[in-house]
């Protein structure tokens, strides 16, 4: 079927070699995200010489951006498998170490990795872990607290951040889901993306062999690991919500051409449109950028920042474009416009804080130092 002119424009250039399944009807979240992963969504990032599909950045943000059309939670829950093993992929391209067994494990198996980076107090914790690592014979003790955490009960392994007790240093890990110790507790209490199976994980002396630490280094410090990190996040968070708002605006479009009343809604729709084309082609254009090499470094740290607040942005202008077109159901108990709405809100709460987006551009832009804590302003 002919896709309508507005889904055609807003579609094109994303390019991916995955798209979602239909959803199994009266499924539930945690058994949509076993039945995406899967179906092939595990692997997409990881190099094809290890089992995966080979996708570049650019590719897997436009994966992210067809299921986020399709089922935002089940899209921001992915998203952070995606993030989290994007990440692994390109240590591996940059180091050419033994994480390459790592990553062959996740896709043999068709593993999901949560990502157990947040923790409860937010942007001042981005780059410093809260999380205690103590060293044993064999590799780390590790107690703390990882919250949100989406991928709470679903994810085969947990990748973790801590601090290395009596150093100055953090360490990247994984951690099987279900090593003892390790819980998921409650639910997250939100309005939207309620299927997203995020919950708190506590970490209670959780043993981590030494073979799973892929990284180790100094705290605090901007290294290439935080840059692959931000623009791995960044792009893919912002192609997620890119295709939650144009499943909004196709409710808007859908509703205006089915009743056939124009008038000054014309001009709105194209204004929501305008919003998301732009965003949509700076998303594609940083993925492609990091990917080729054309940019690296704090640049395309101060880039992945920028796209992740001007996403909030434009979620915001875009929202204020549509509520006219599509009216009273915006509010209404049971509507998609109305579930599409609350889930997009969260955009707002992803890291880096939104206090510090601006704040870490200008500073790169003067020559300072970039700070990610609202405090040190």
């Amino acid at each position: 079927m002919q896709s309508a002119p507005h889904q055609a424009l807003l579609d094109a250039g994303w390019s991916t070699v995955w798209k979602p399944a239909p959803a199994r009807e009266g499924a539930t979240g945690a058994e949509r995200i076993r039945a995406l992963a899967a179906g092939g969504y595990a692997a997409l990032p990881i190099p094809a010489e290890f089992g995966g599909a080979g996708a570049s950045l650019a590719e897997v943000a436009a994966a992210q951006r067809a299921l986020g059309m399709a089922d935002p939670s089940a899209a921001i829950a992915l998203n952070m498998h995606a993030f989290t093993v994007g990440l692994m992929a390109d240590y591996w391209q940059r180091h050419r170490d033994t994480s390459w067994m790592l990553l062959e494990a996740i896709a043999d198996s068709g593993a999901l990795v949560a990502s157990a980076f947040a923790e409860p107090g937010g942007s001042p914790n981005f780059m410093s872990s809260r999380s205690e690592a103590v060293p044993t014979a064999k590799g780390y003790r590790v107690t703390g607290v990882k919250y949100p955490c989406s991928l709470a009960t679903t994810a085969t392994l947990v990748c973790l951040t801590a601090r290395v007790t009596g150093t100055d240093e953090t360490l990247l890990a994984l951690c099987p889901r279900t090593s003892p110790g390790l819980t998921a507790e409650g639910e997250w209490p939100s309005l939207g993306m309620t299927a997203s199976d995020t919950a708190r994980l506590v970490l209670r002396d959780v043993e981590v062999d030494d073979r799973l630490v892929f990284h180790r280094g100094p705290a605090d410090v901007i290294d290439d690991n935080v840059v692959s990190g931000m623009v791995w996040f960044a792009v893919l968070l912002t192609a997620t919500y890119h295709g939650v708002l144009s499943a909004l605006l196709d409710t808007a479009y859908r509703q205006v051409t089915d009743a056939g009343t124009y008038g000054p809604r014309t001009a709105l729709l194209g204004r929501a449109t305008r919003e998301l084309l732009t965003l949509g082609g700076a998303c594609r254009q940083l993925g492609a950028d990091v990917g080729s090499g054309a940019v690296g470094g704090q640049p395309a740290l101060a880039a992945a920042v920028g796209l992740r607040a001007s996403l909030s942005d434009t979620r915001d202008r875009v929202l204020t474009a549509v509520t006219p077109v599509i009216g009273g159901r915006l509010y209404g108990r049971g509507q998609q416009a109305a579930g599409l709405l609350v889930d997009s809100l969260a955009v707002h709460h992803h890291p880096p804080s939104l206090l510090v987006c601006d704040e870490v551009v200008g500073s790169y832009g003067t020559g300072r130092a970039i700070s990610f804590d609202p405090a040190a302003g």
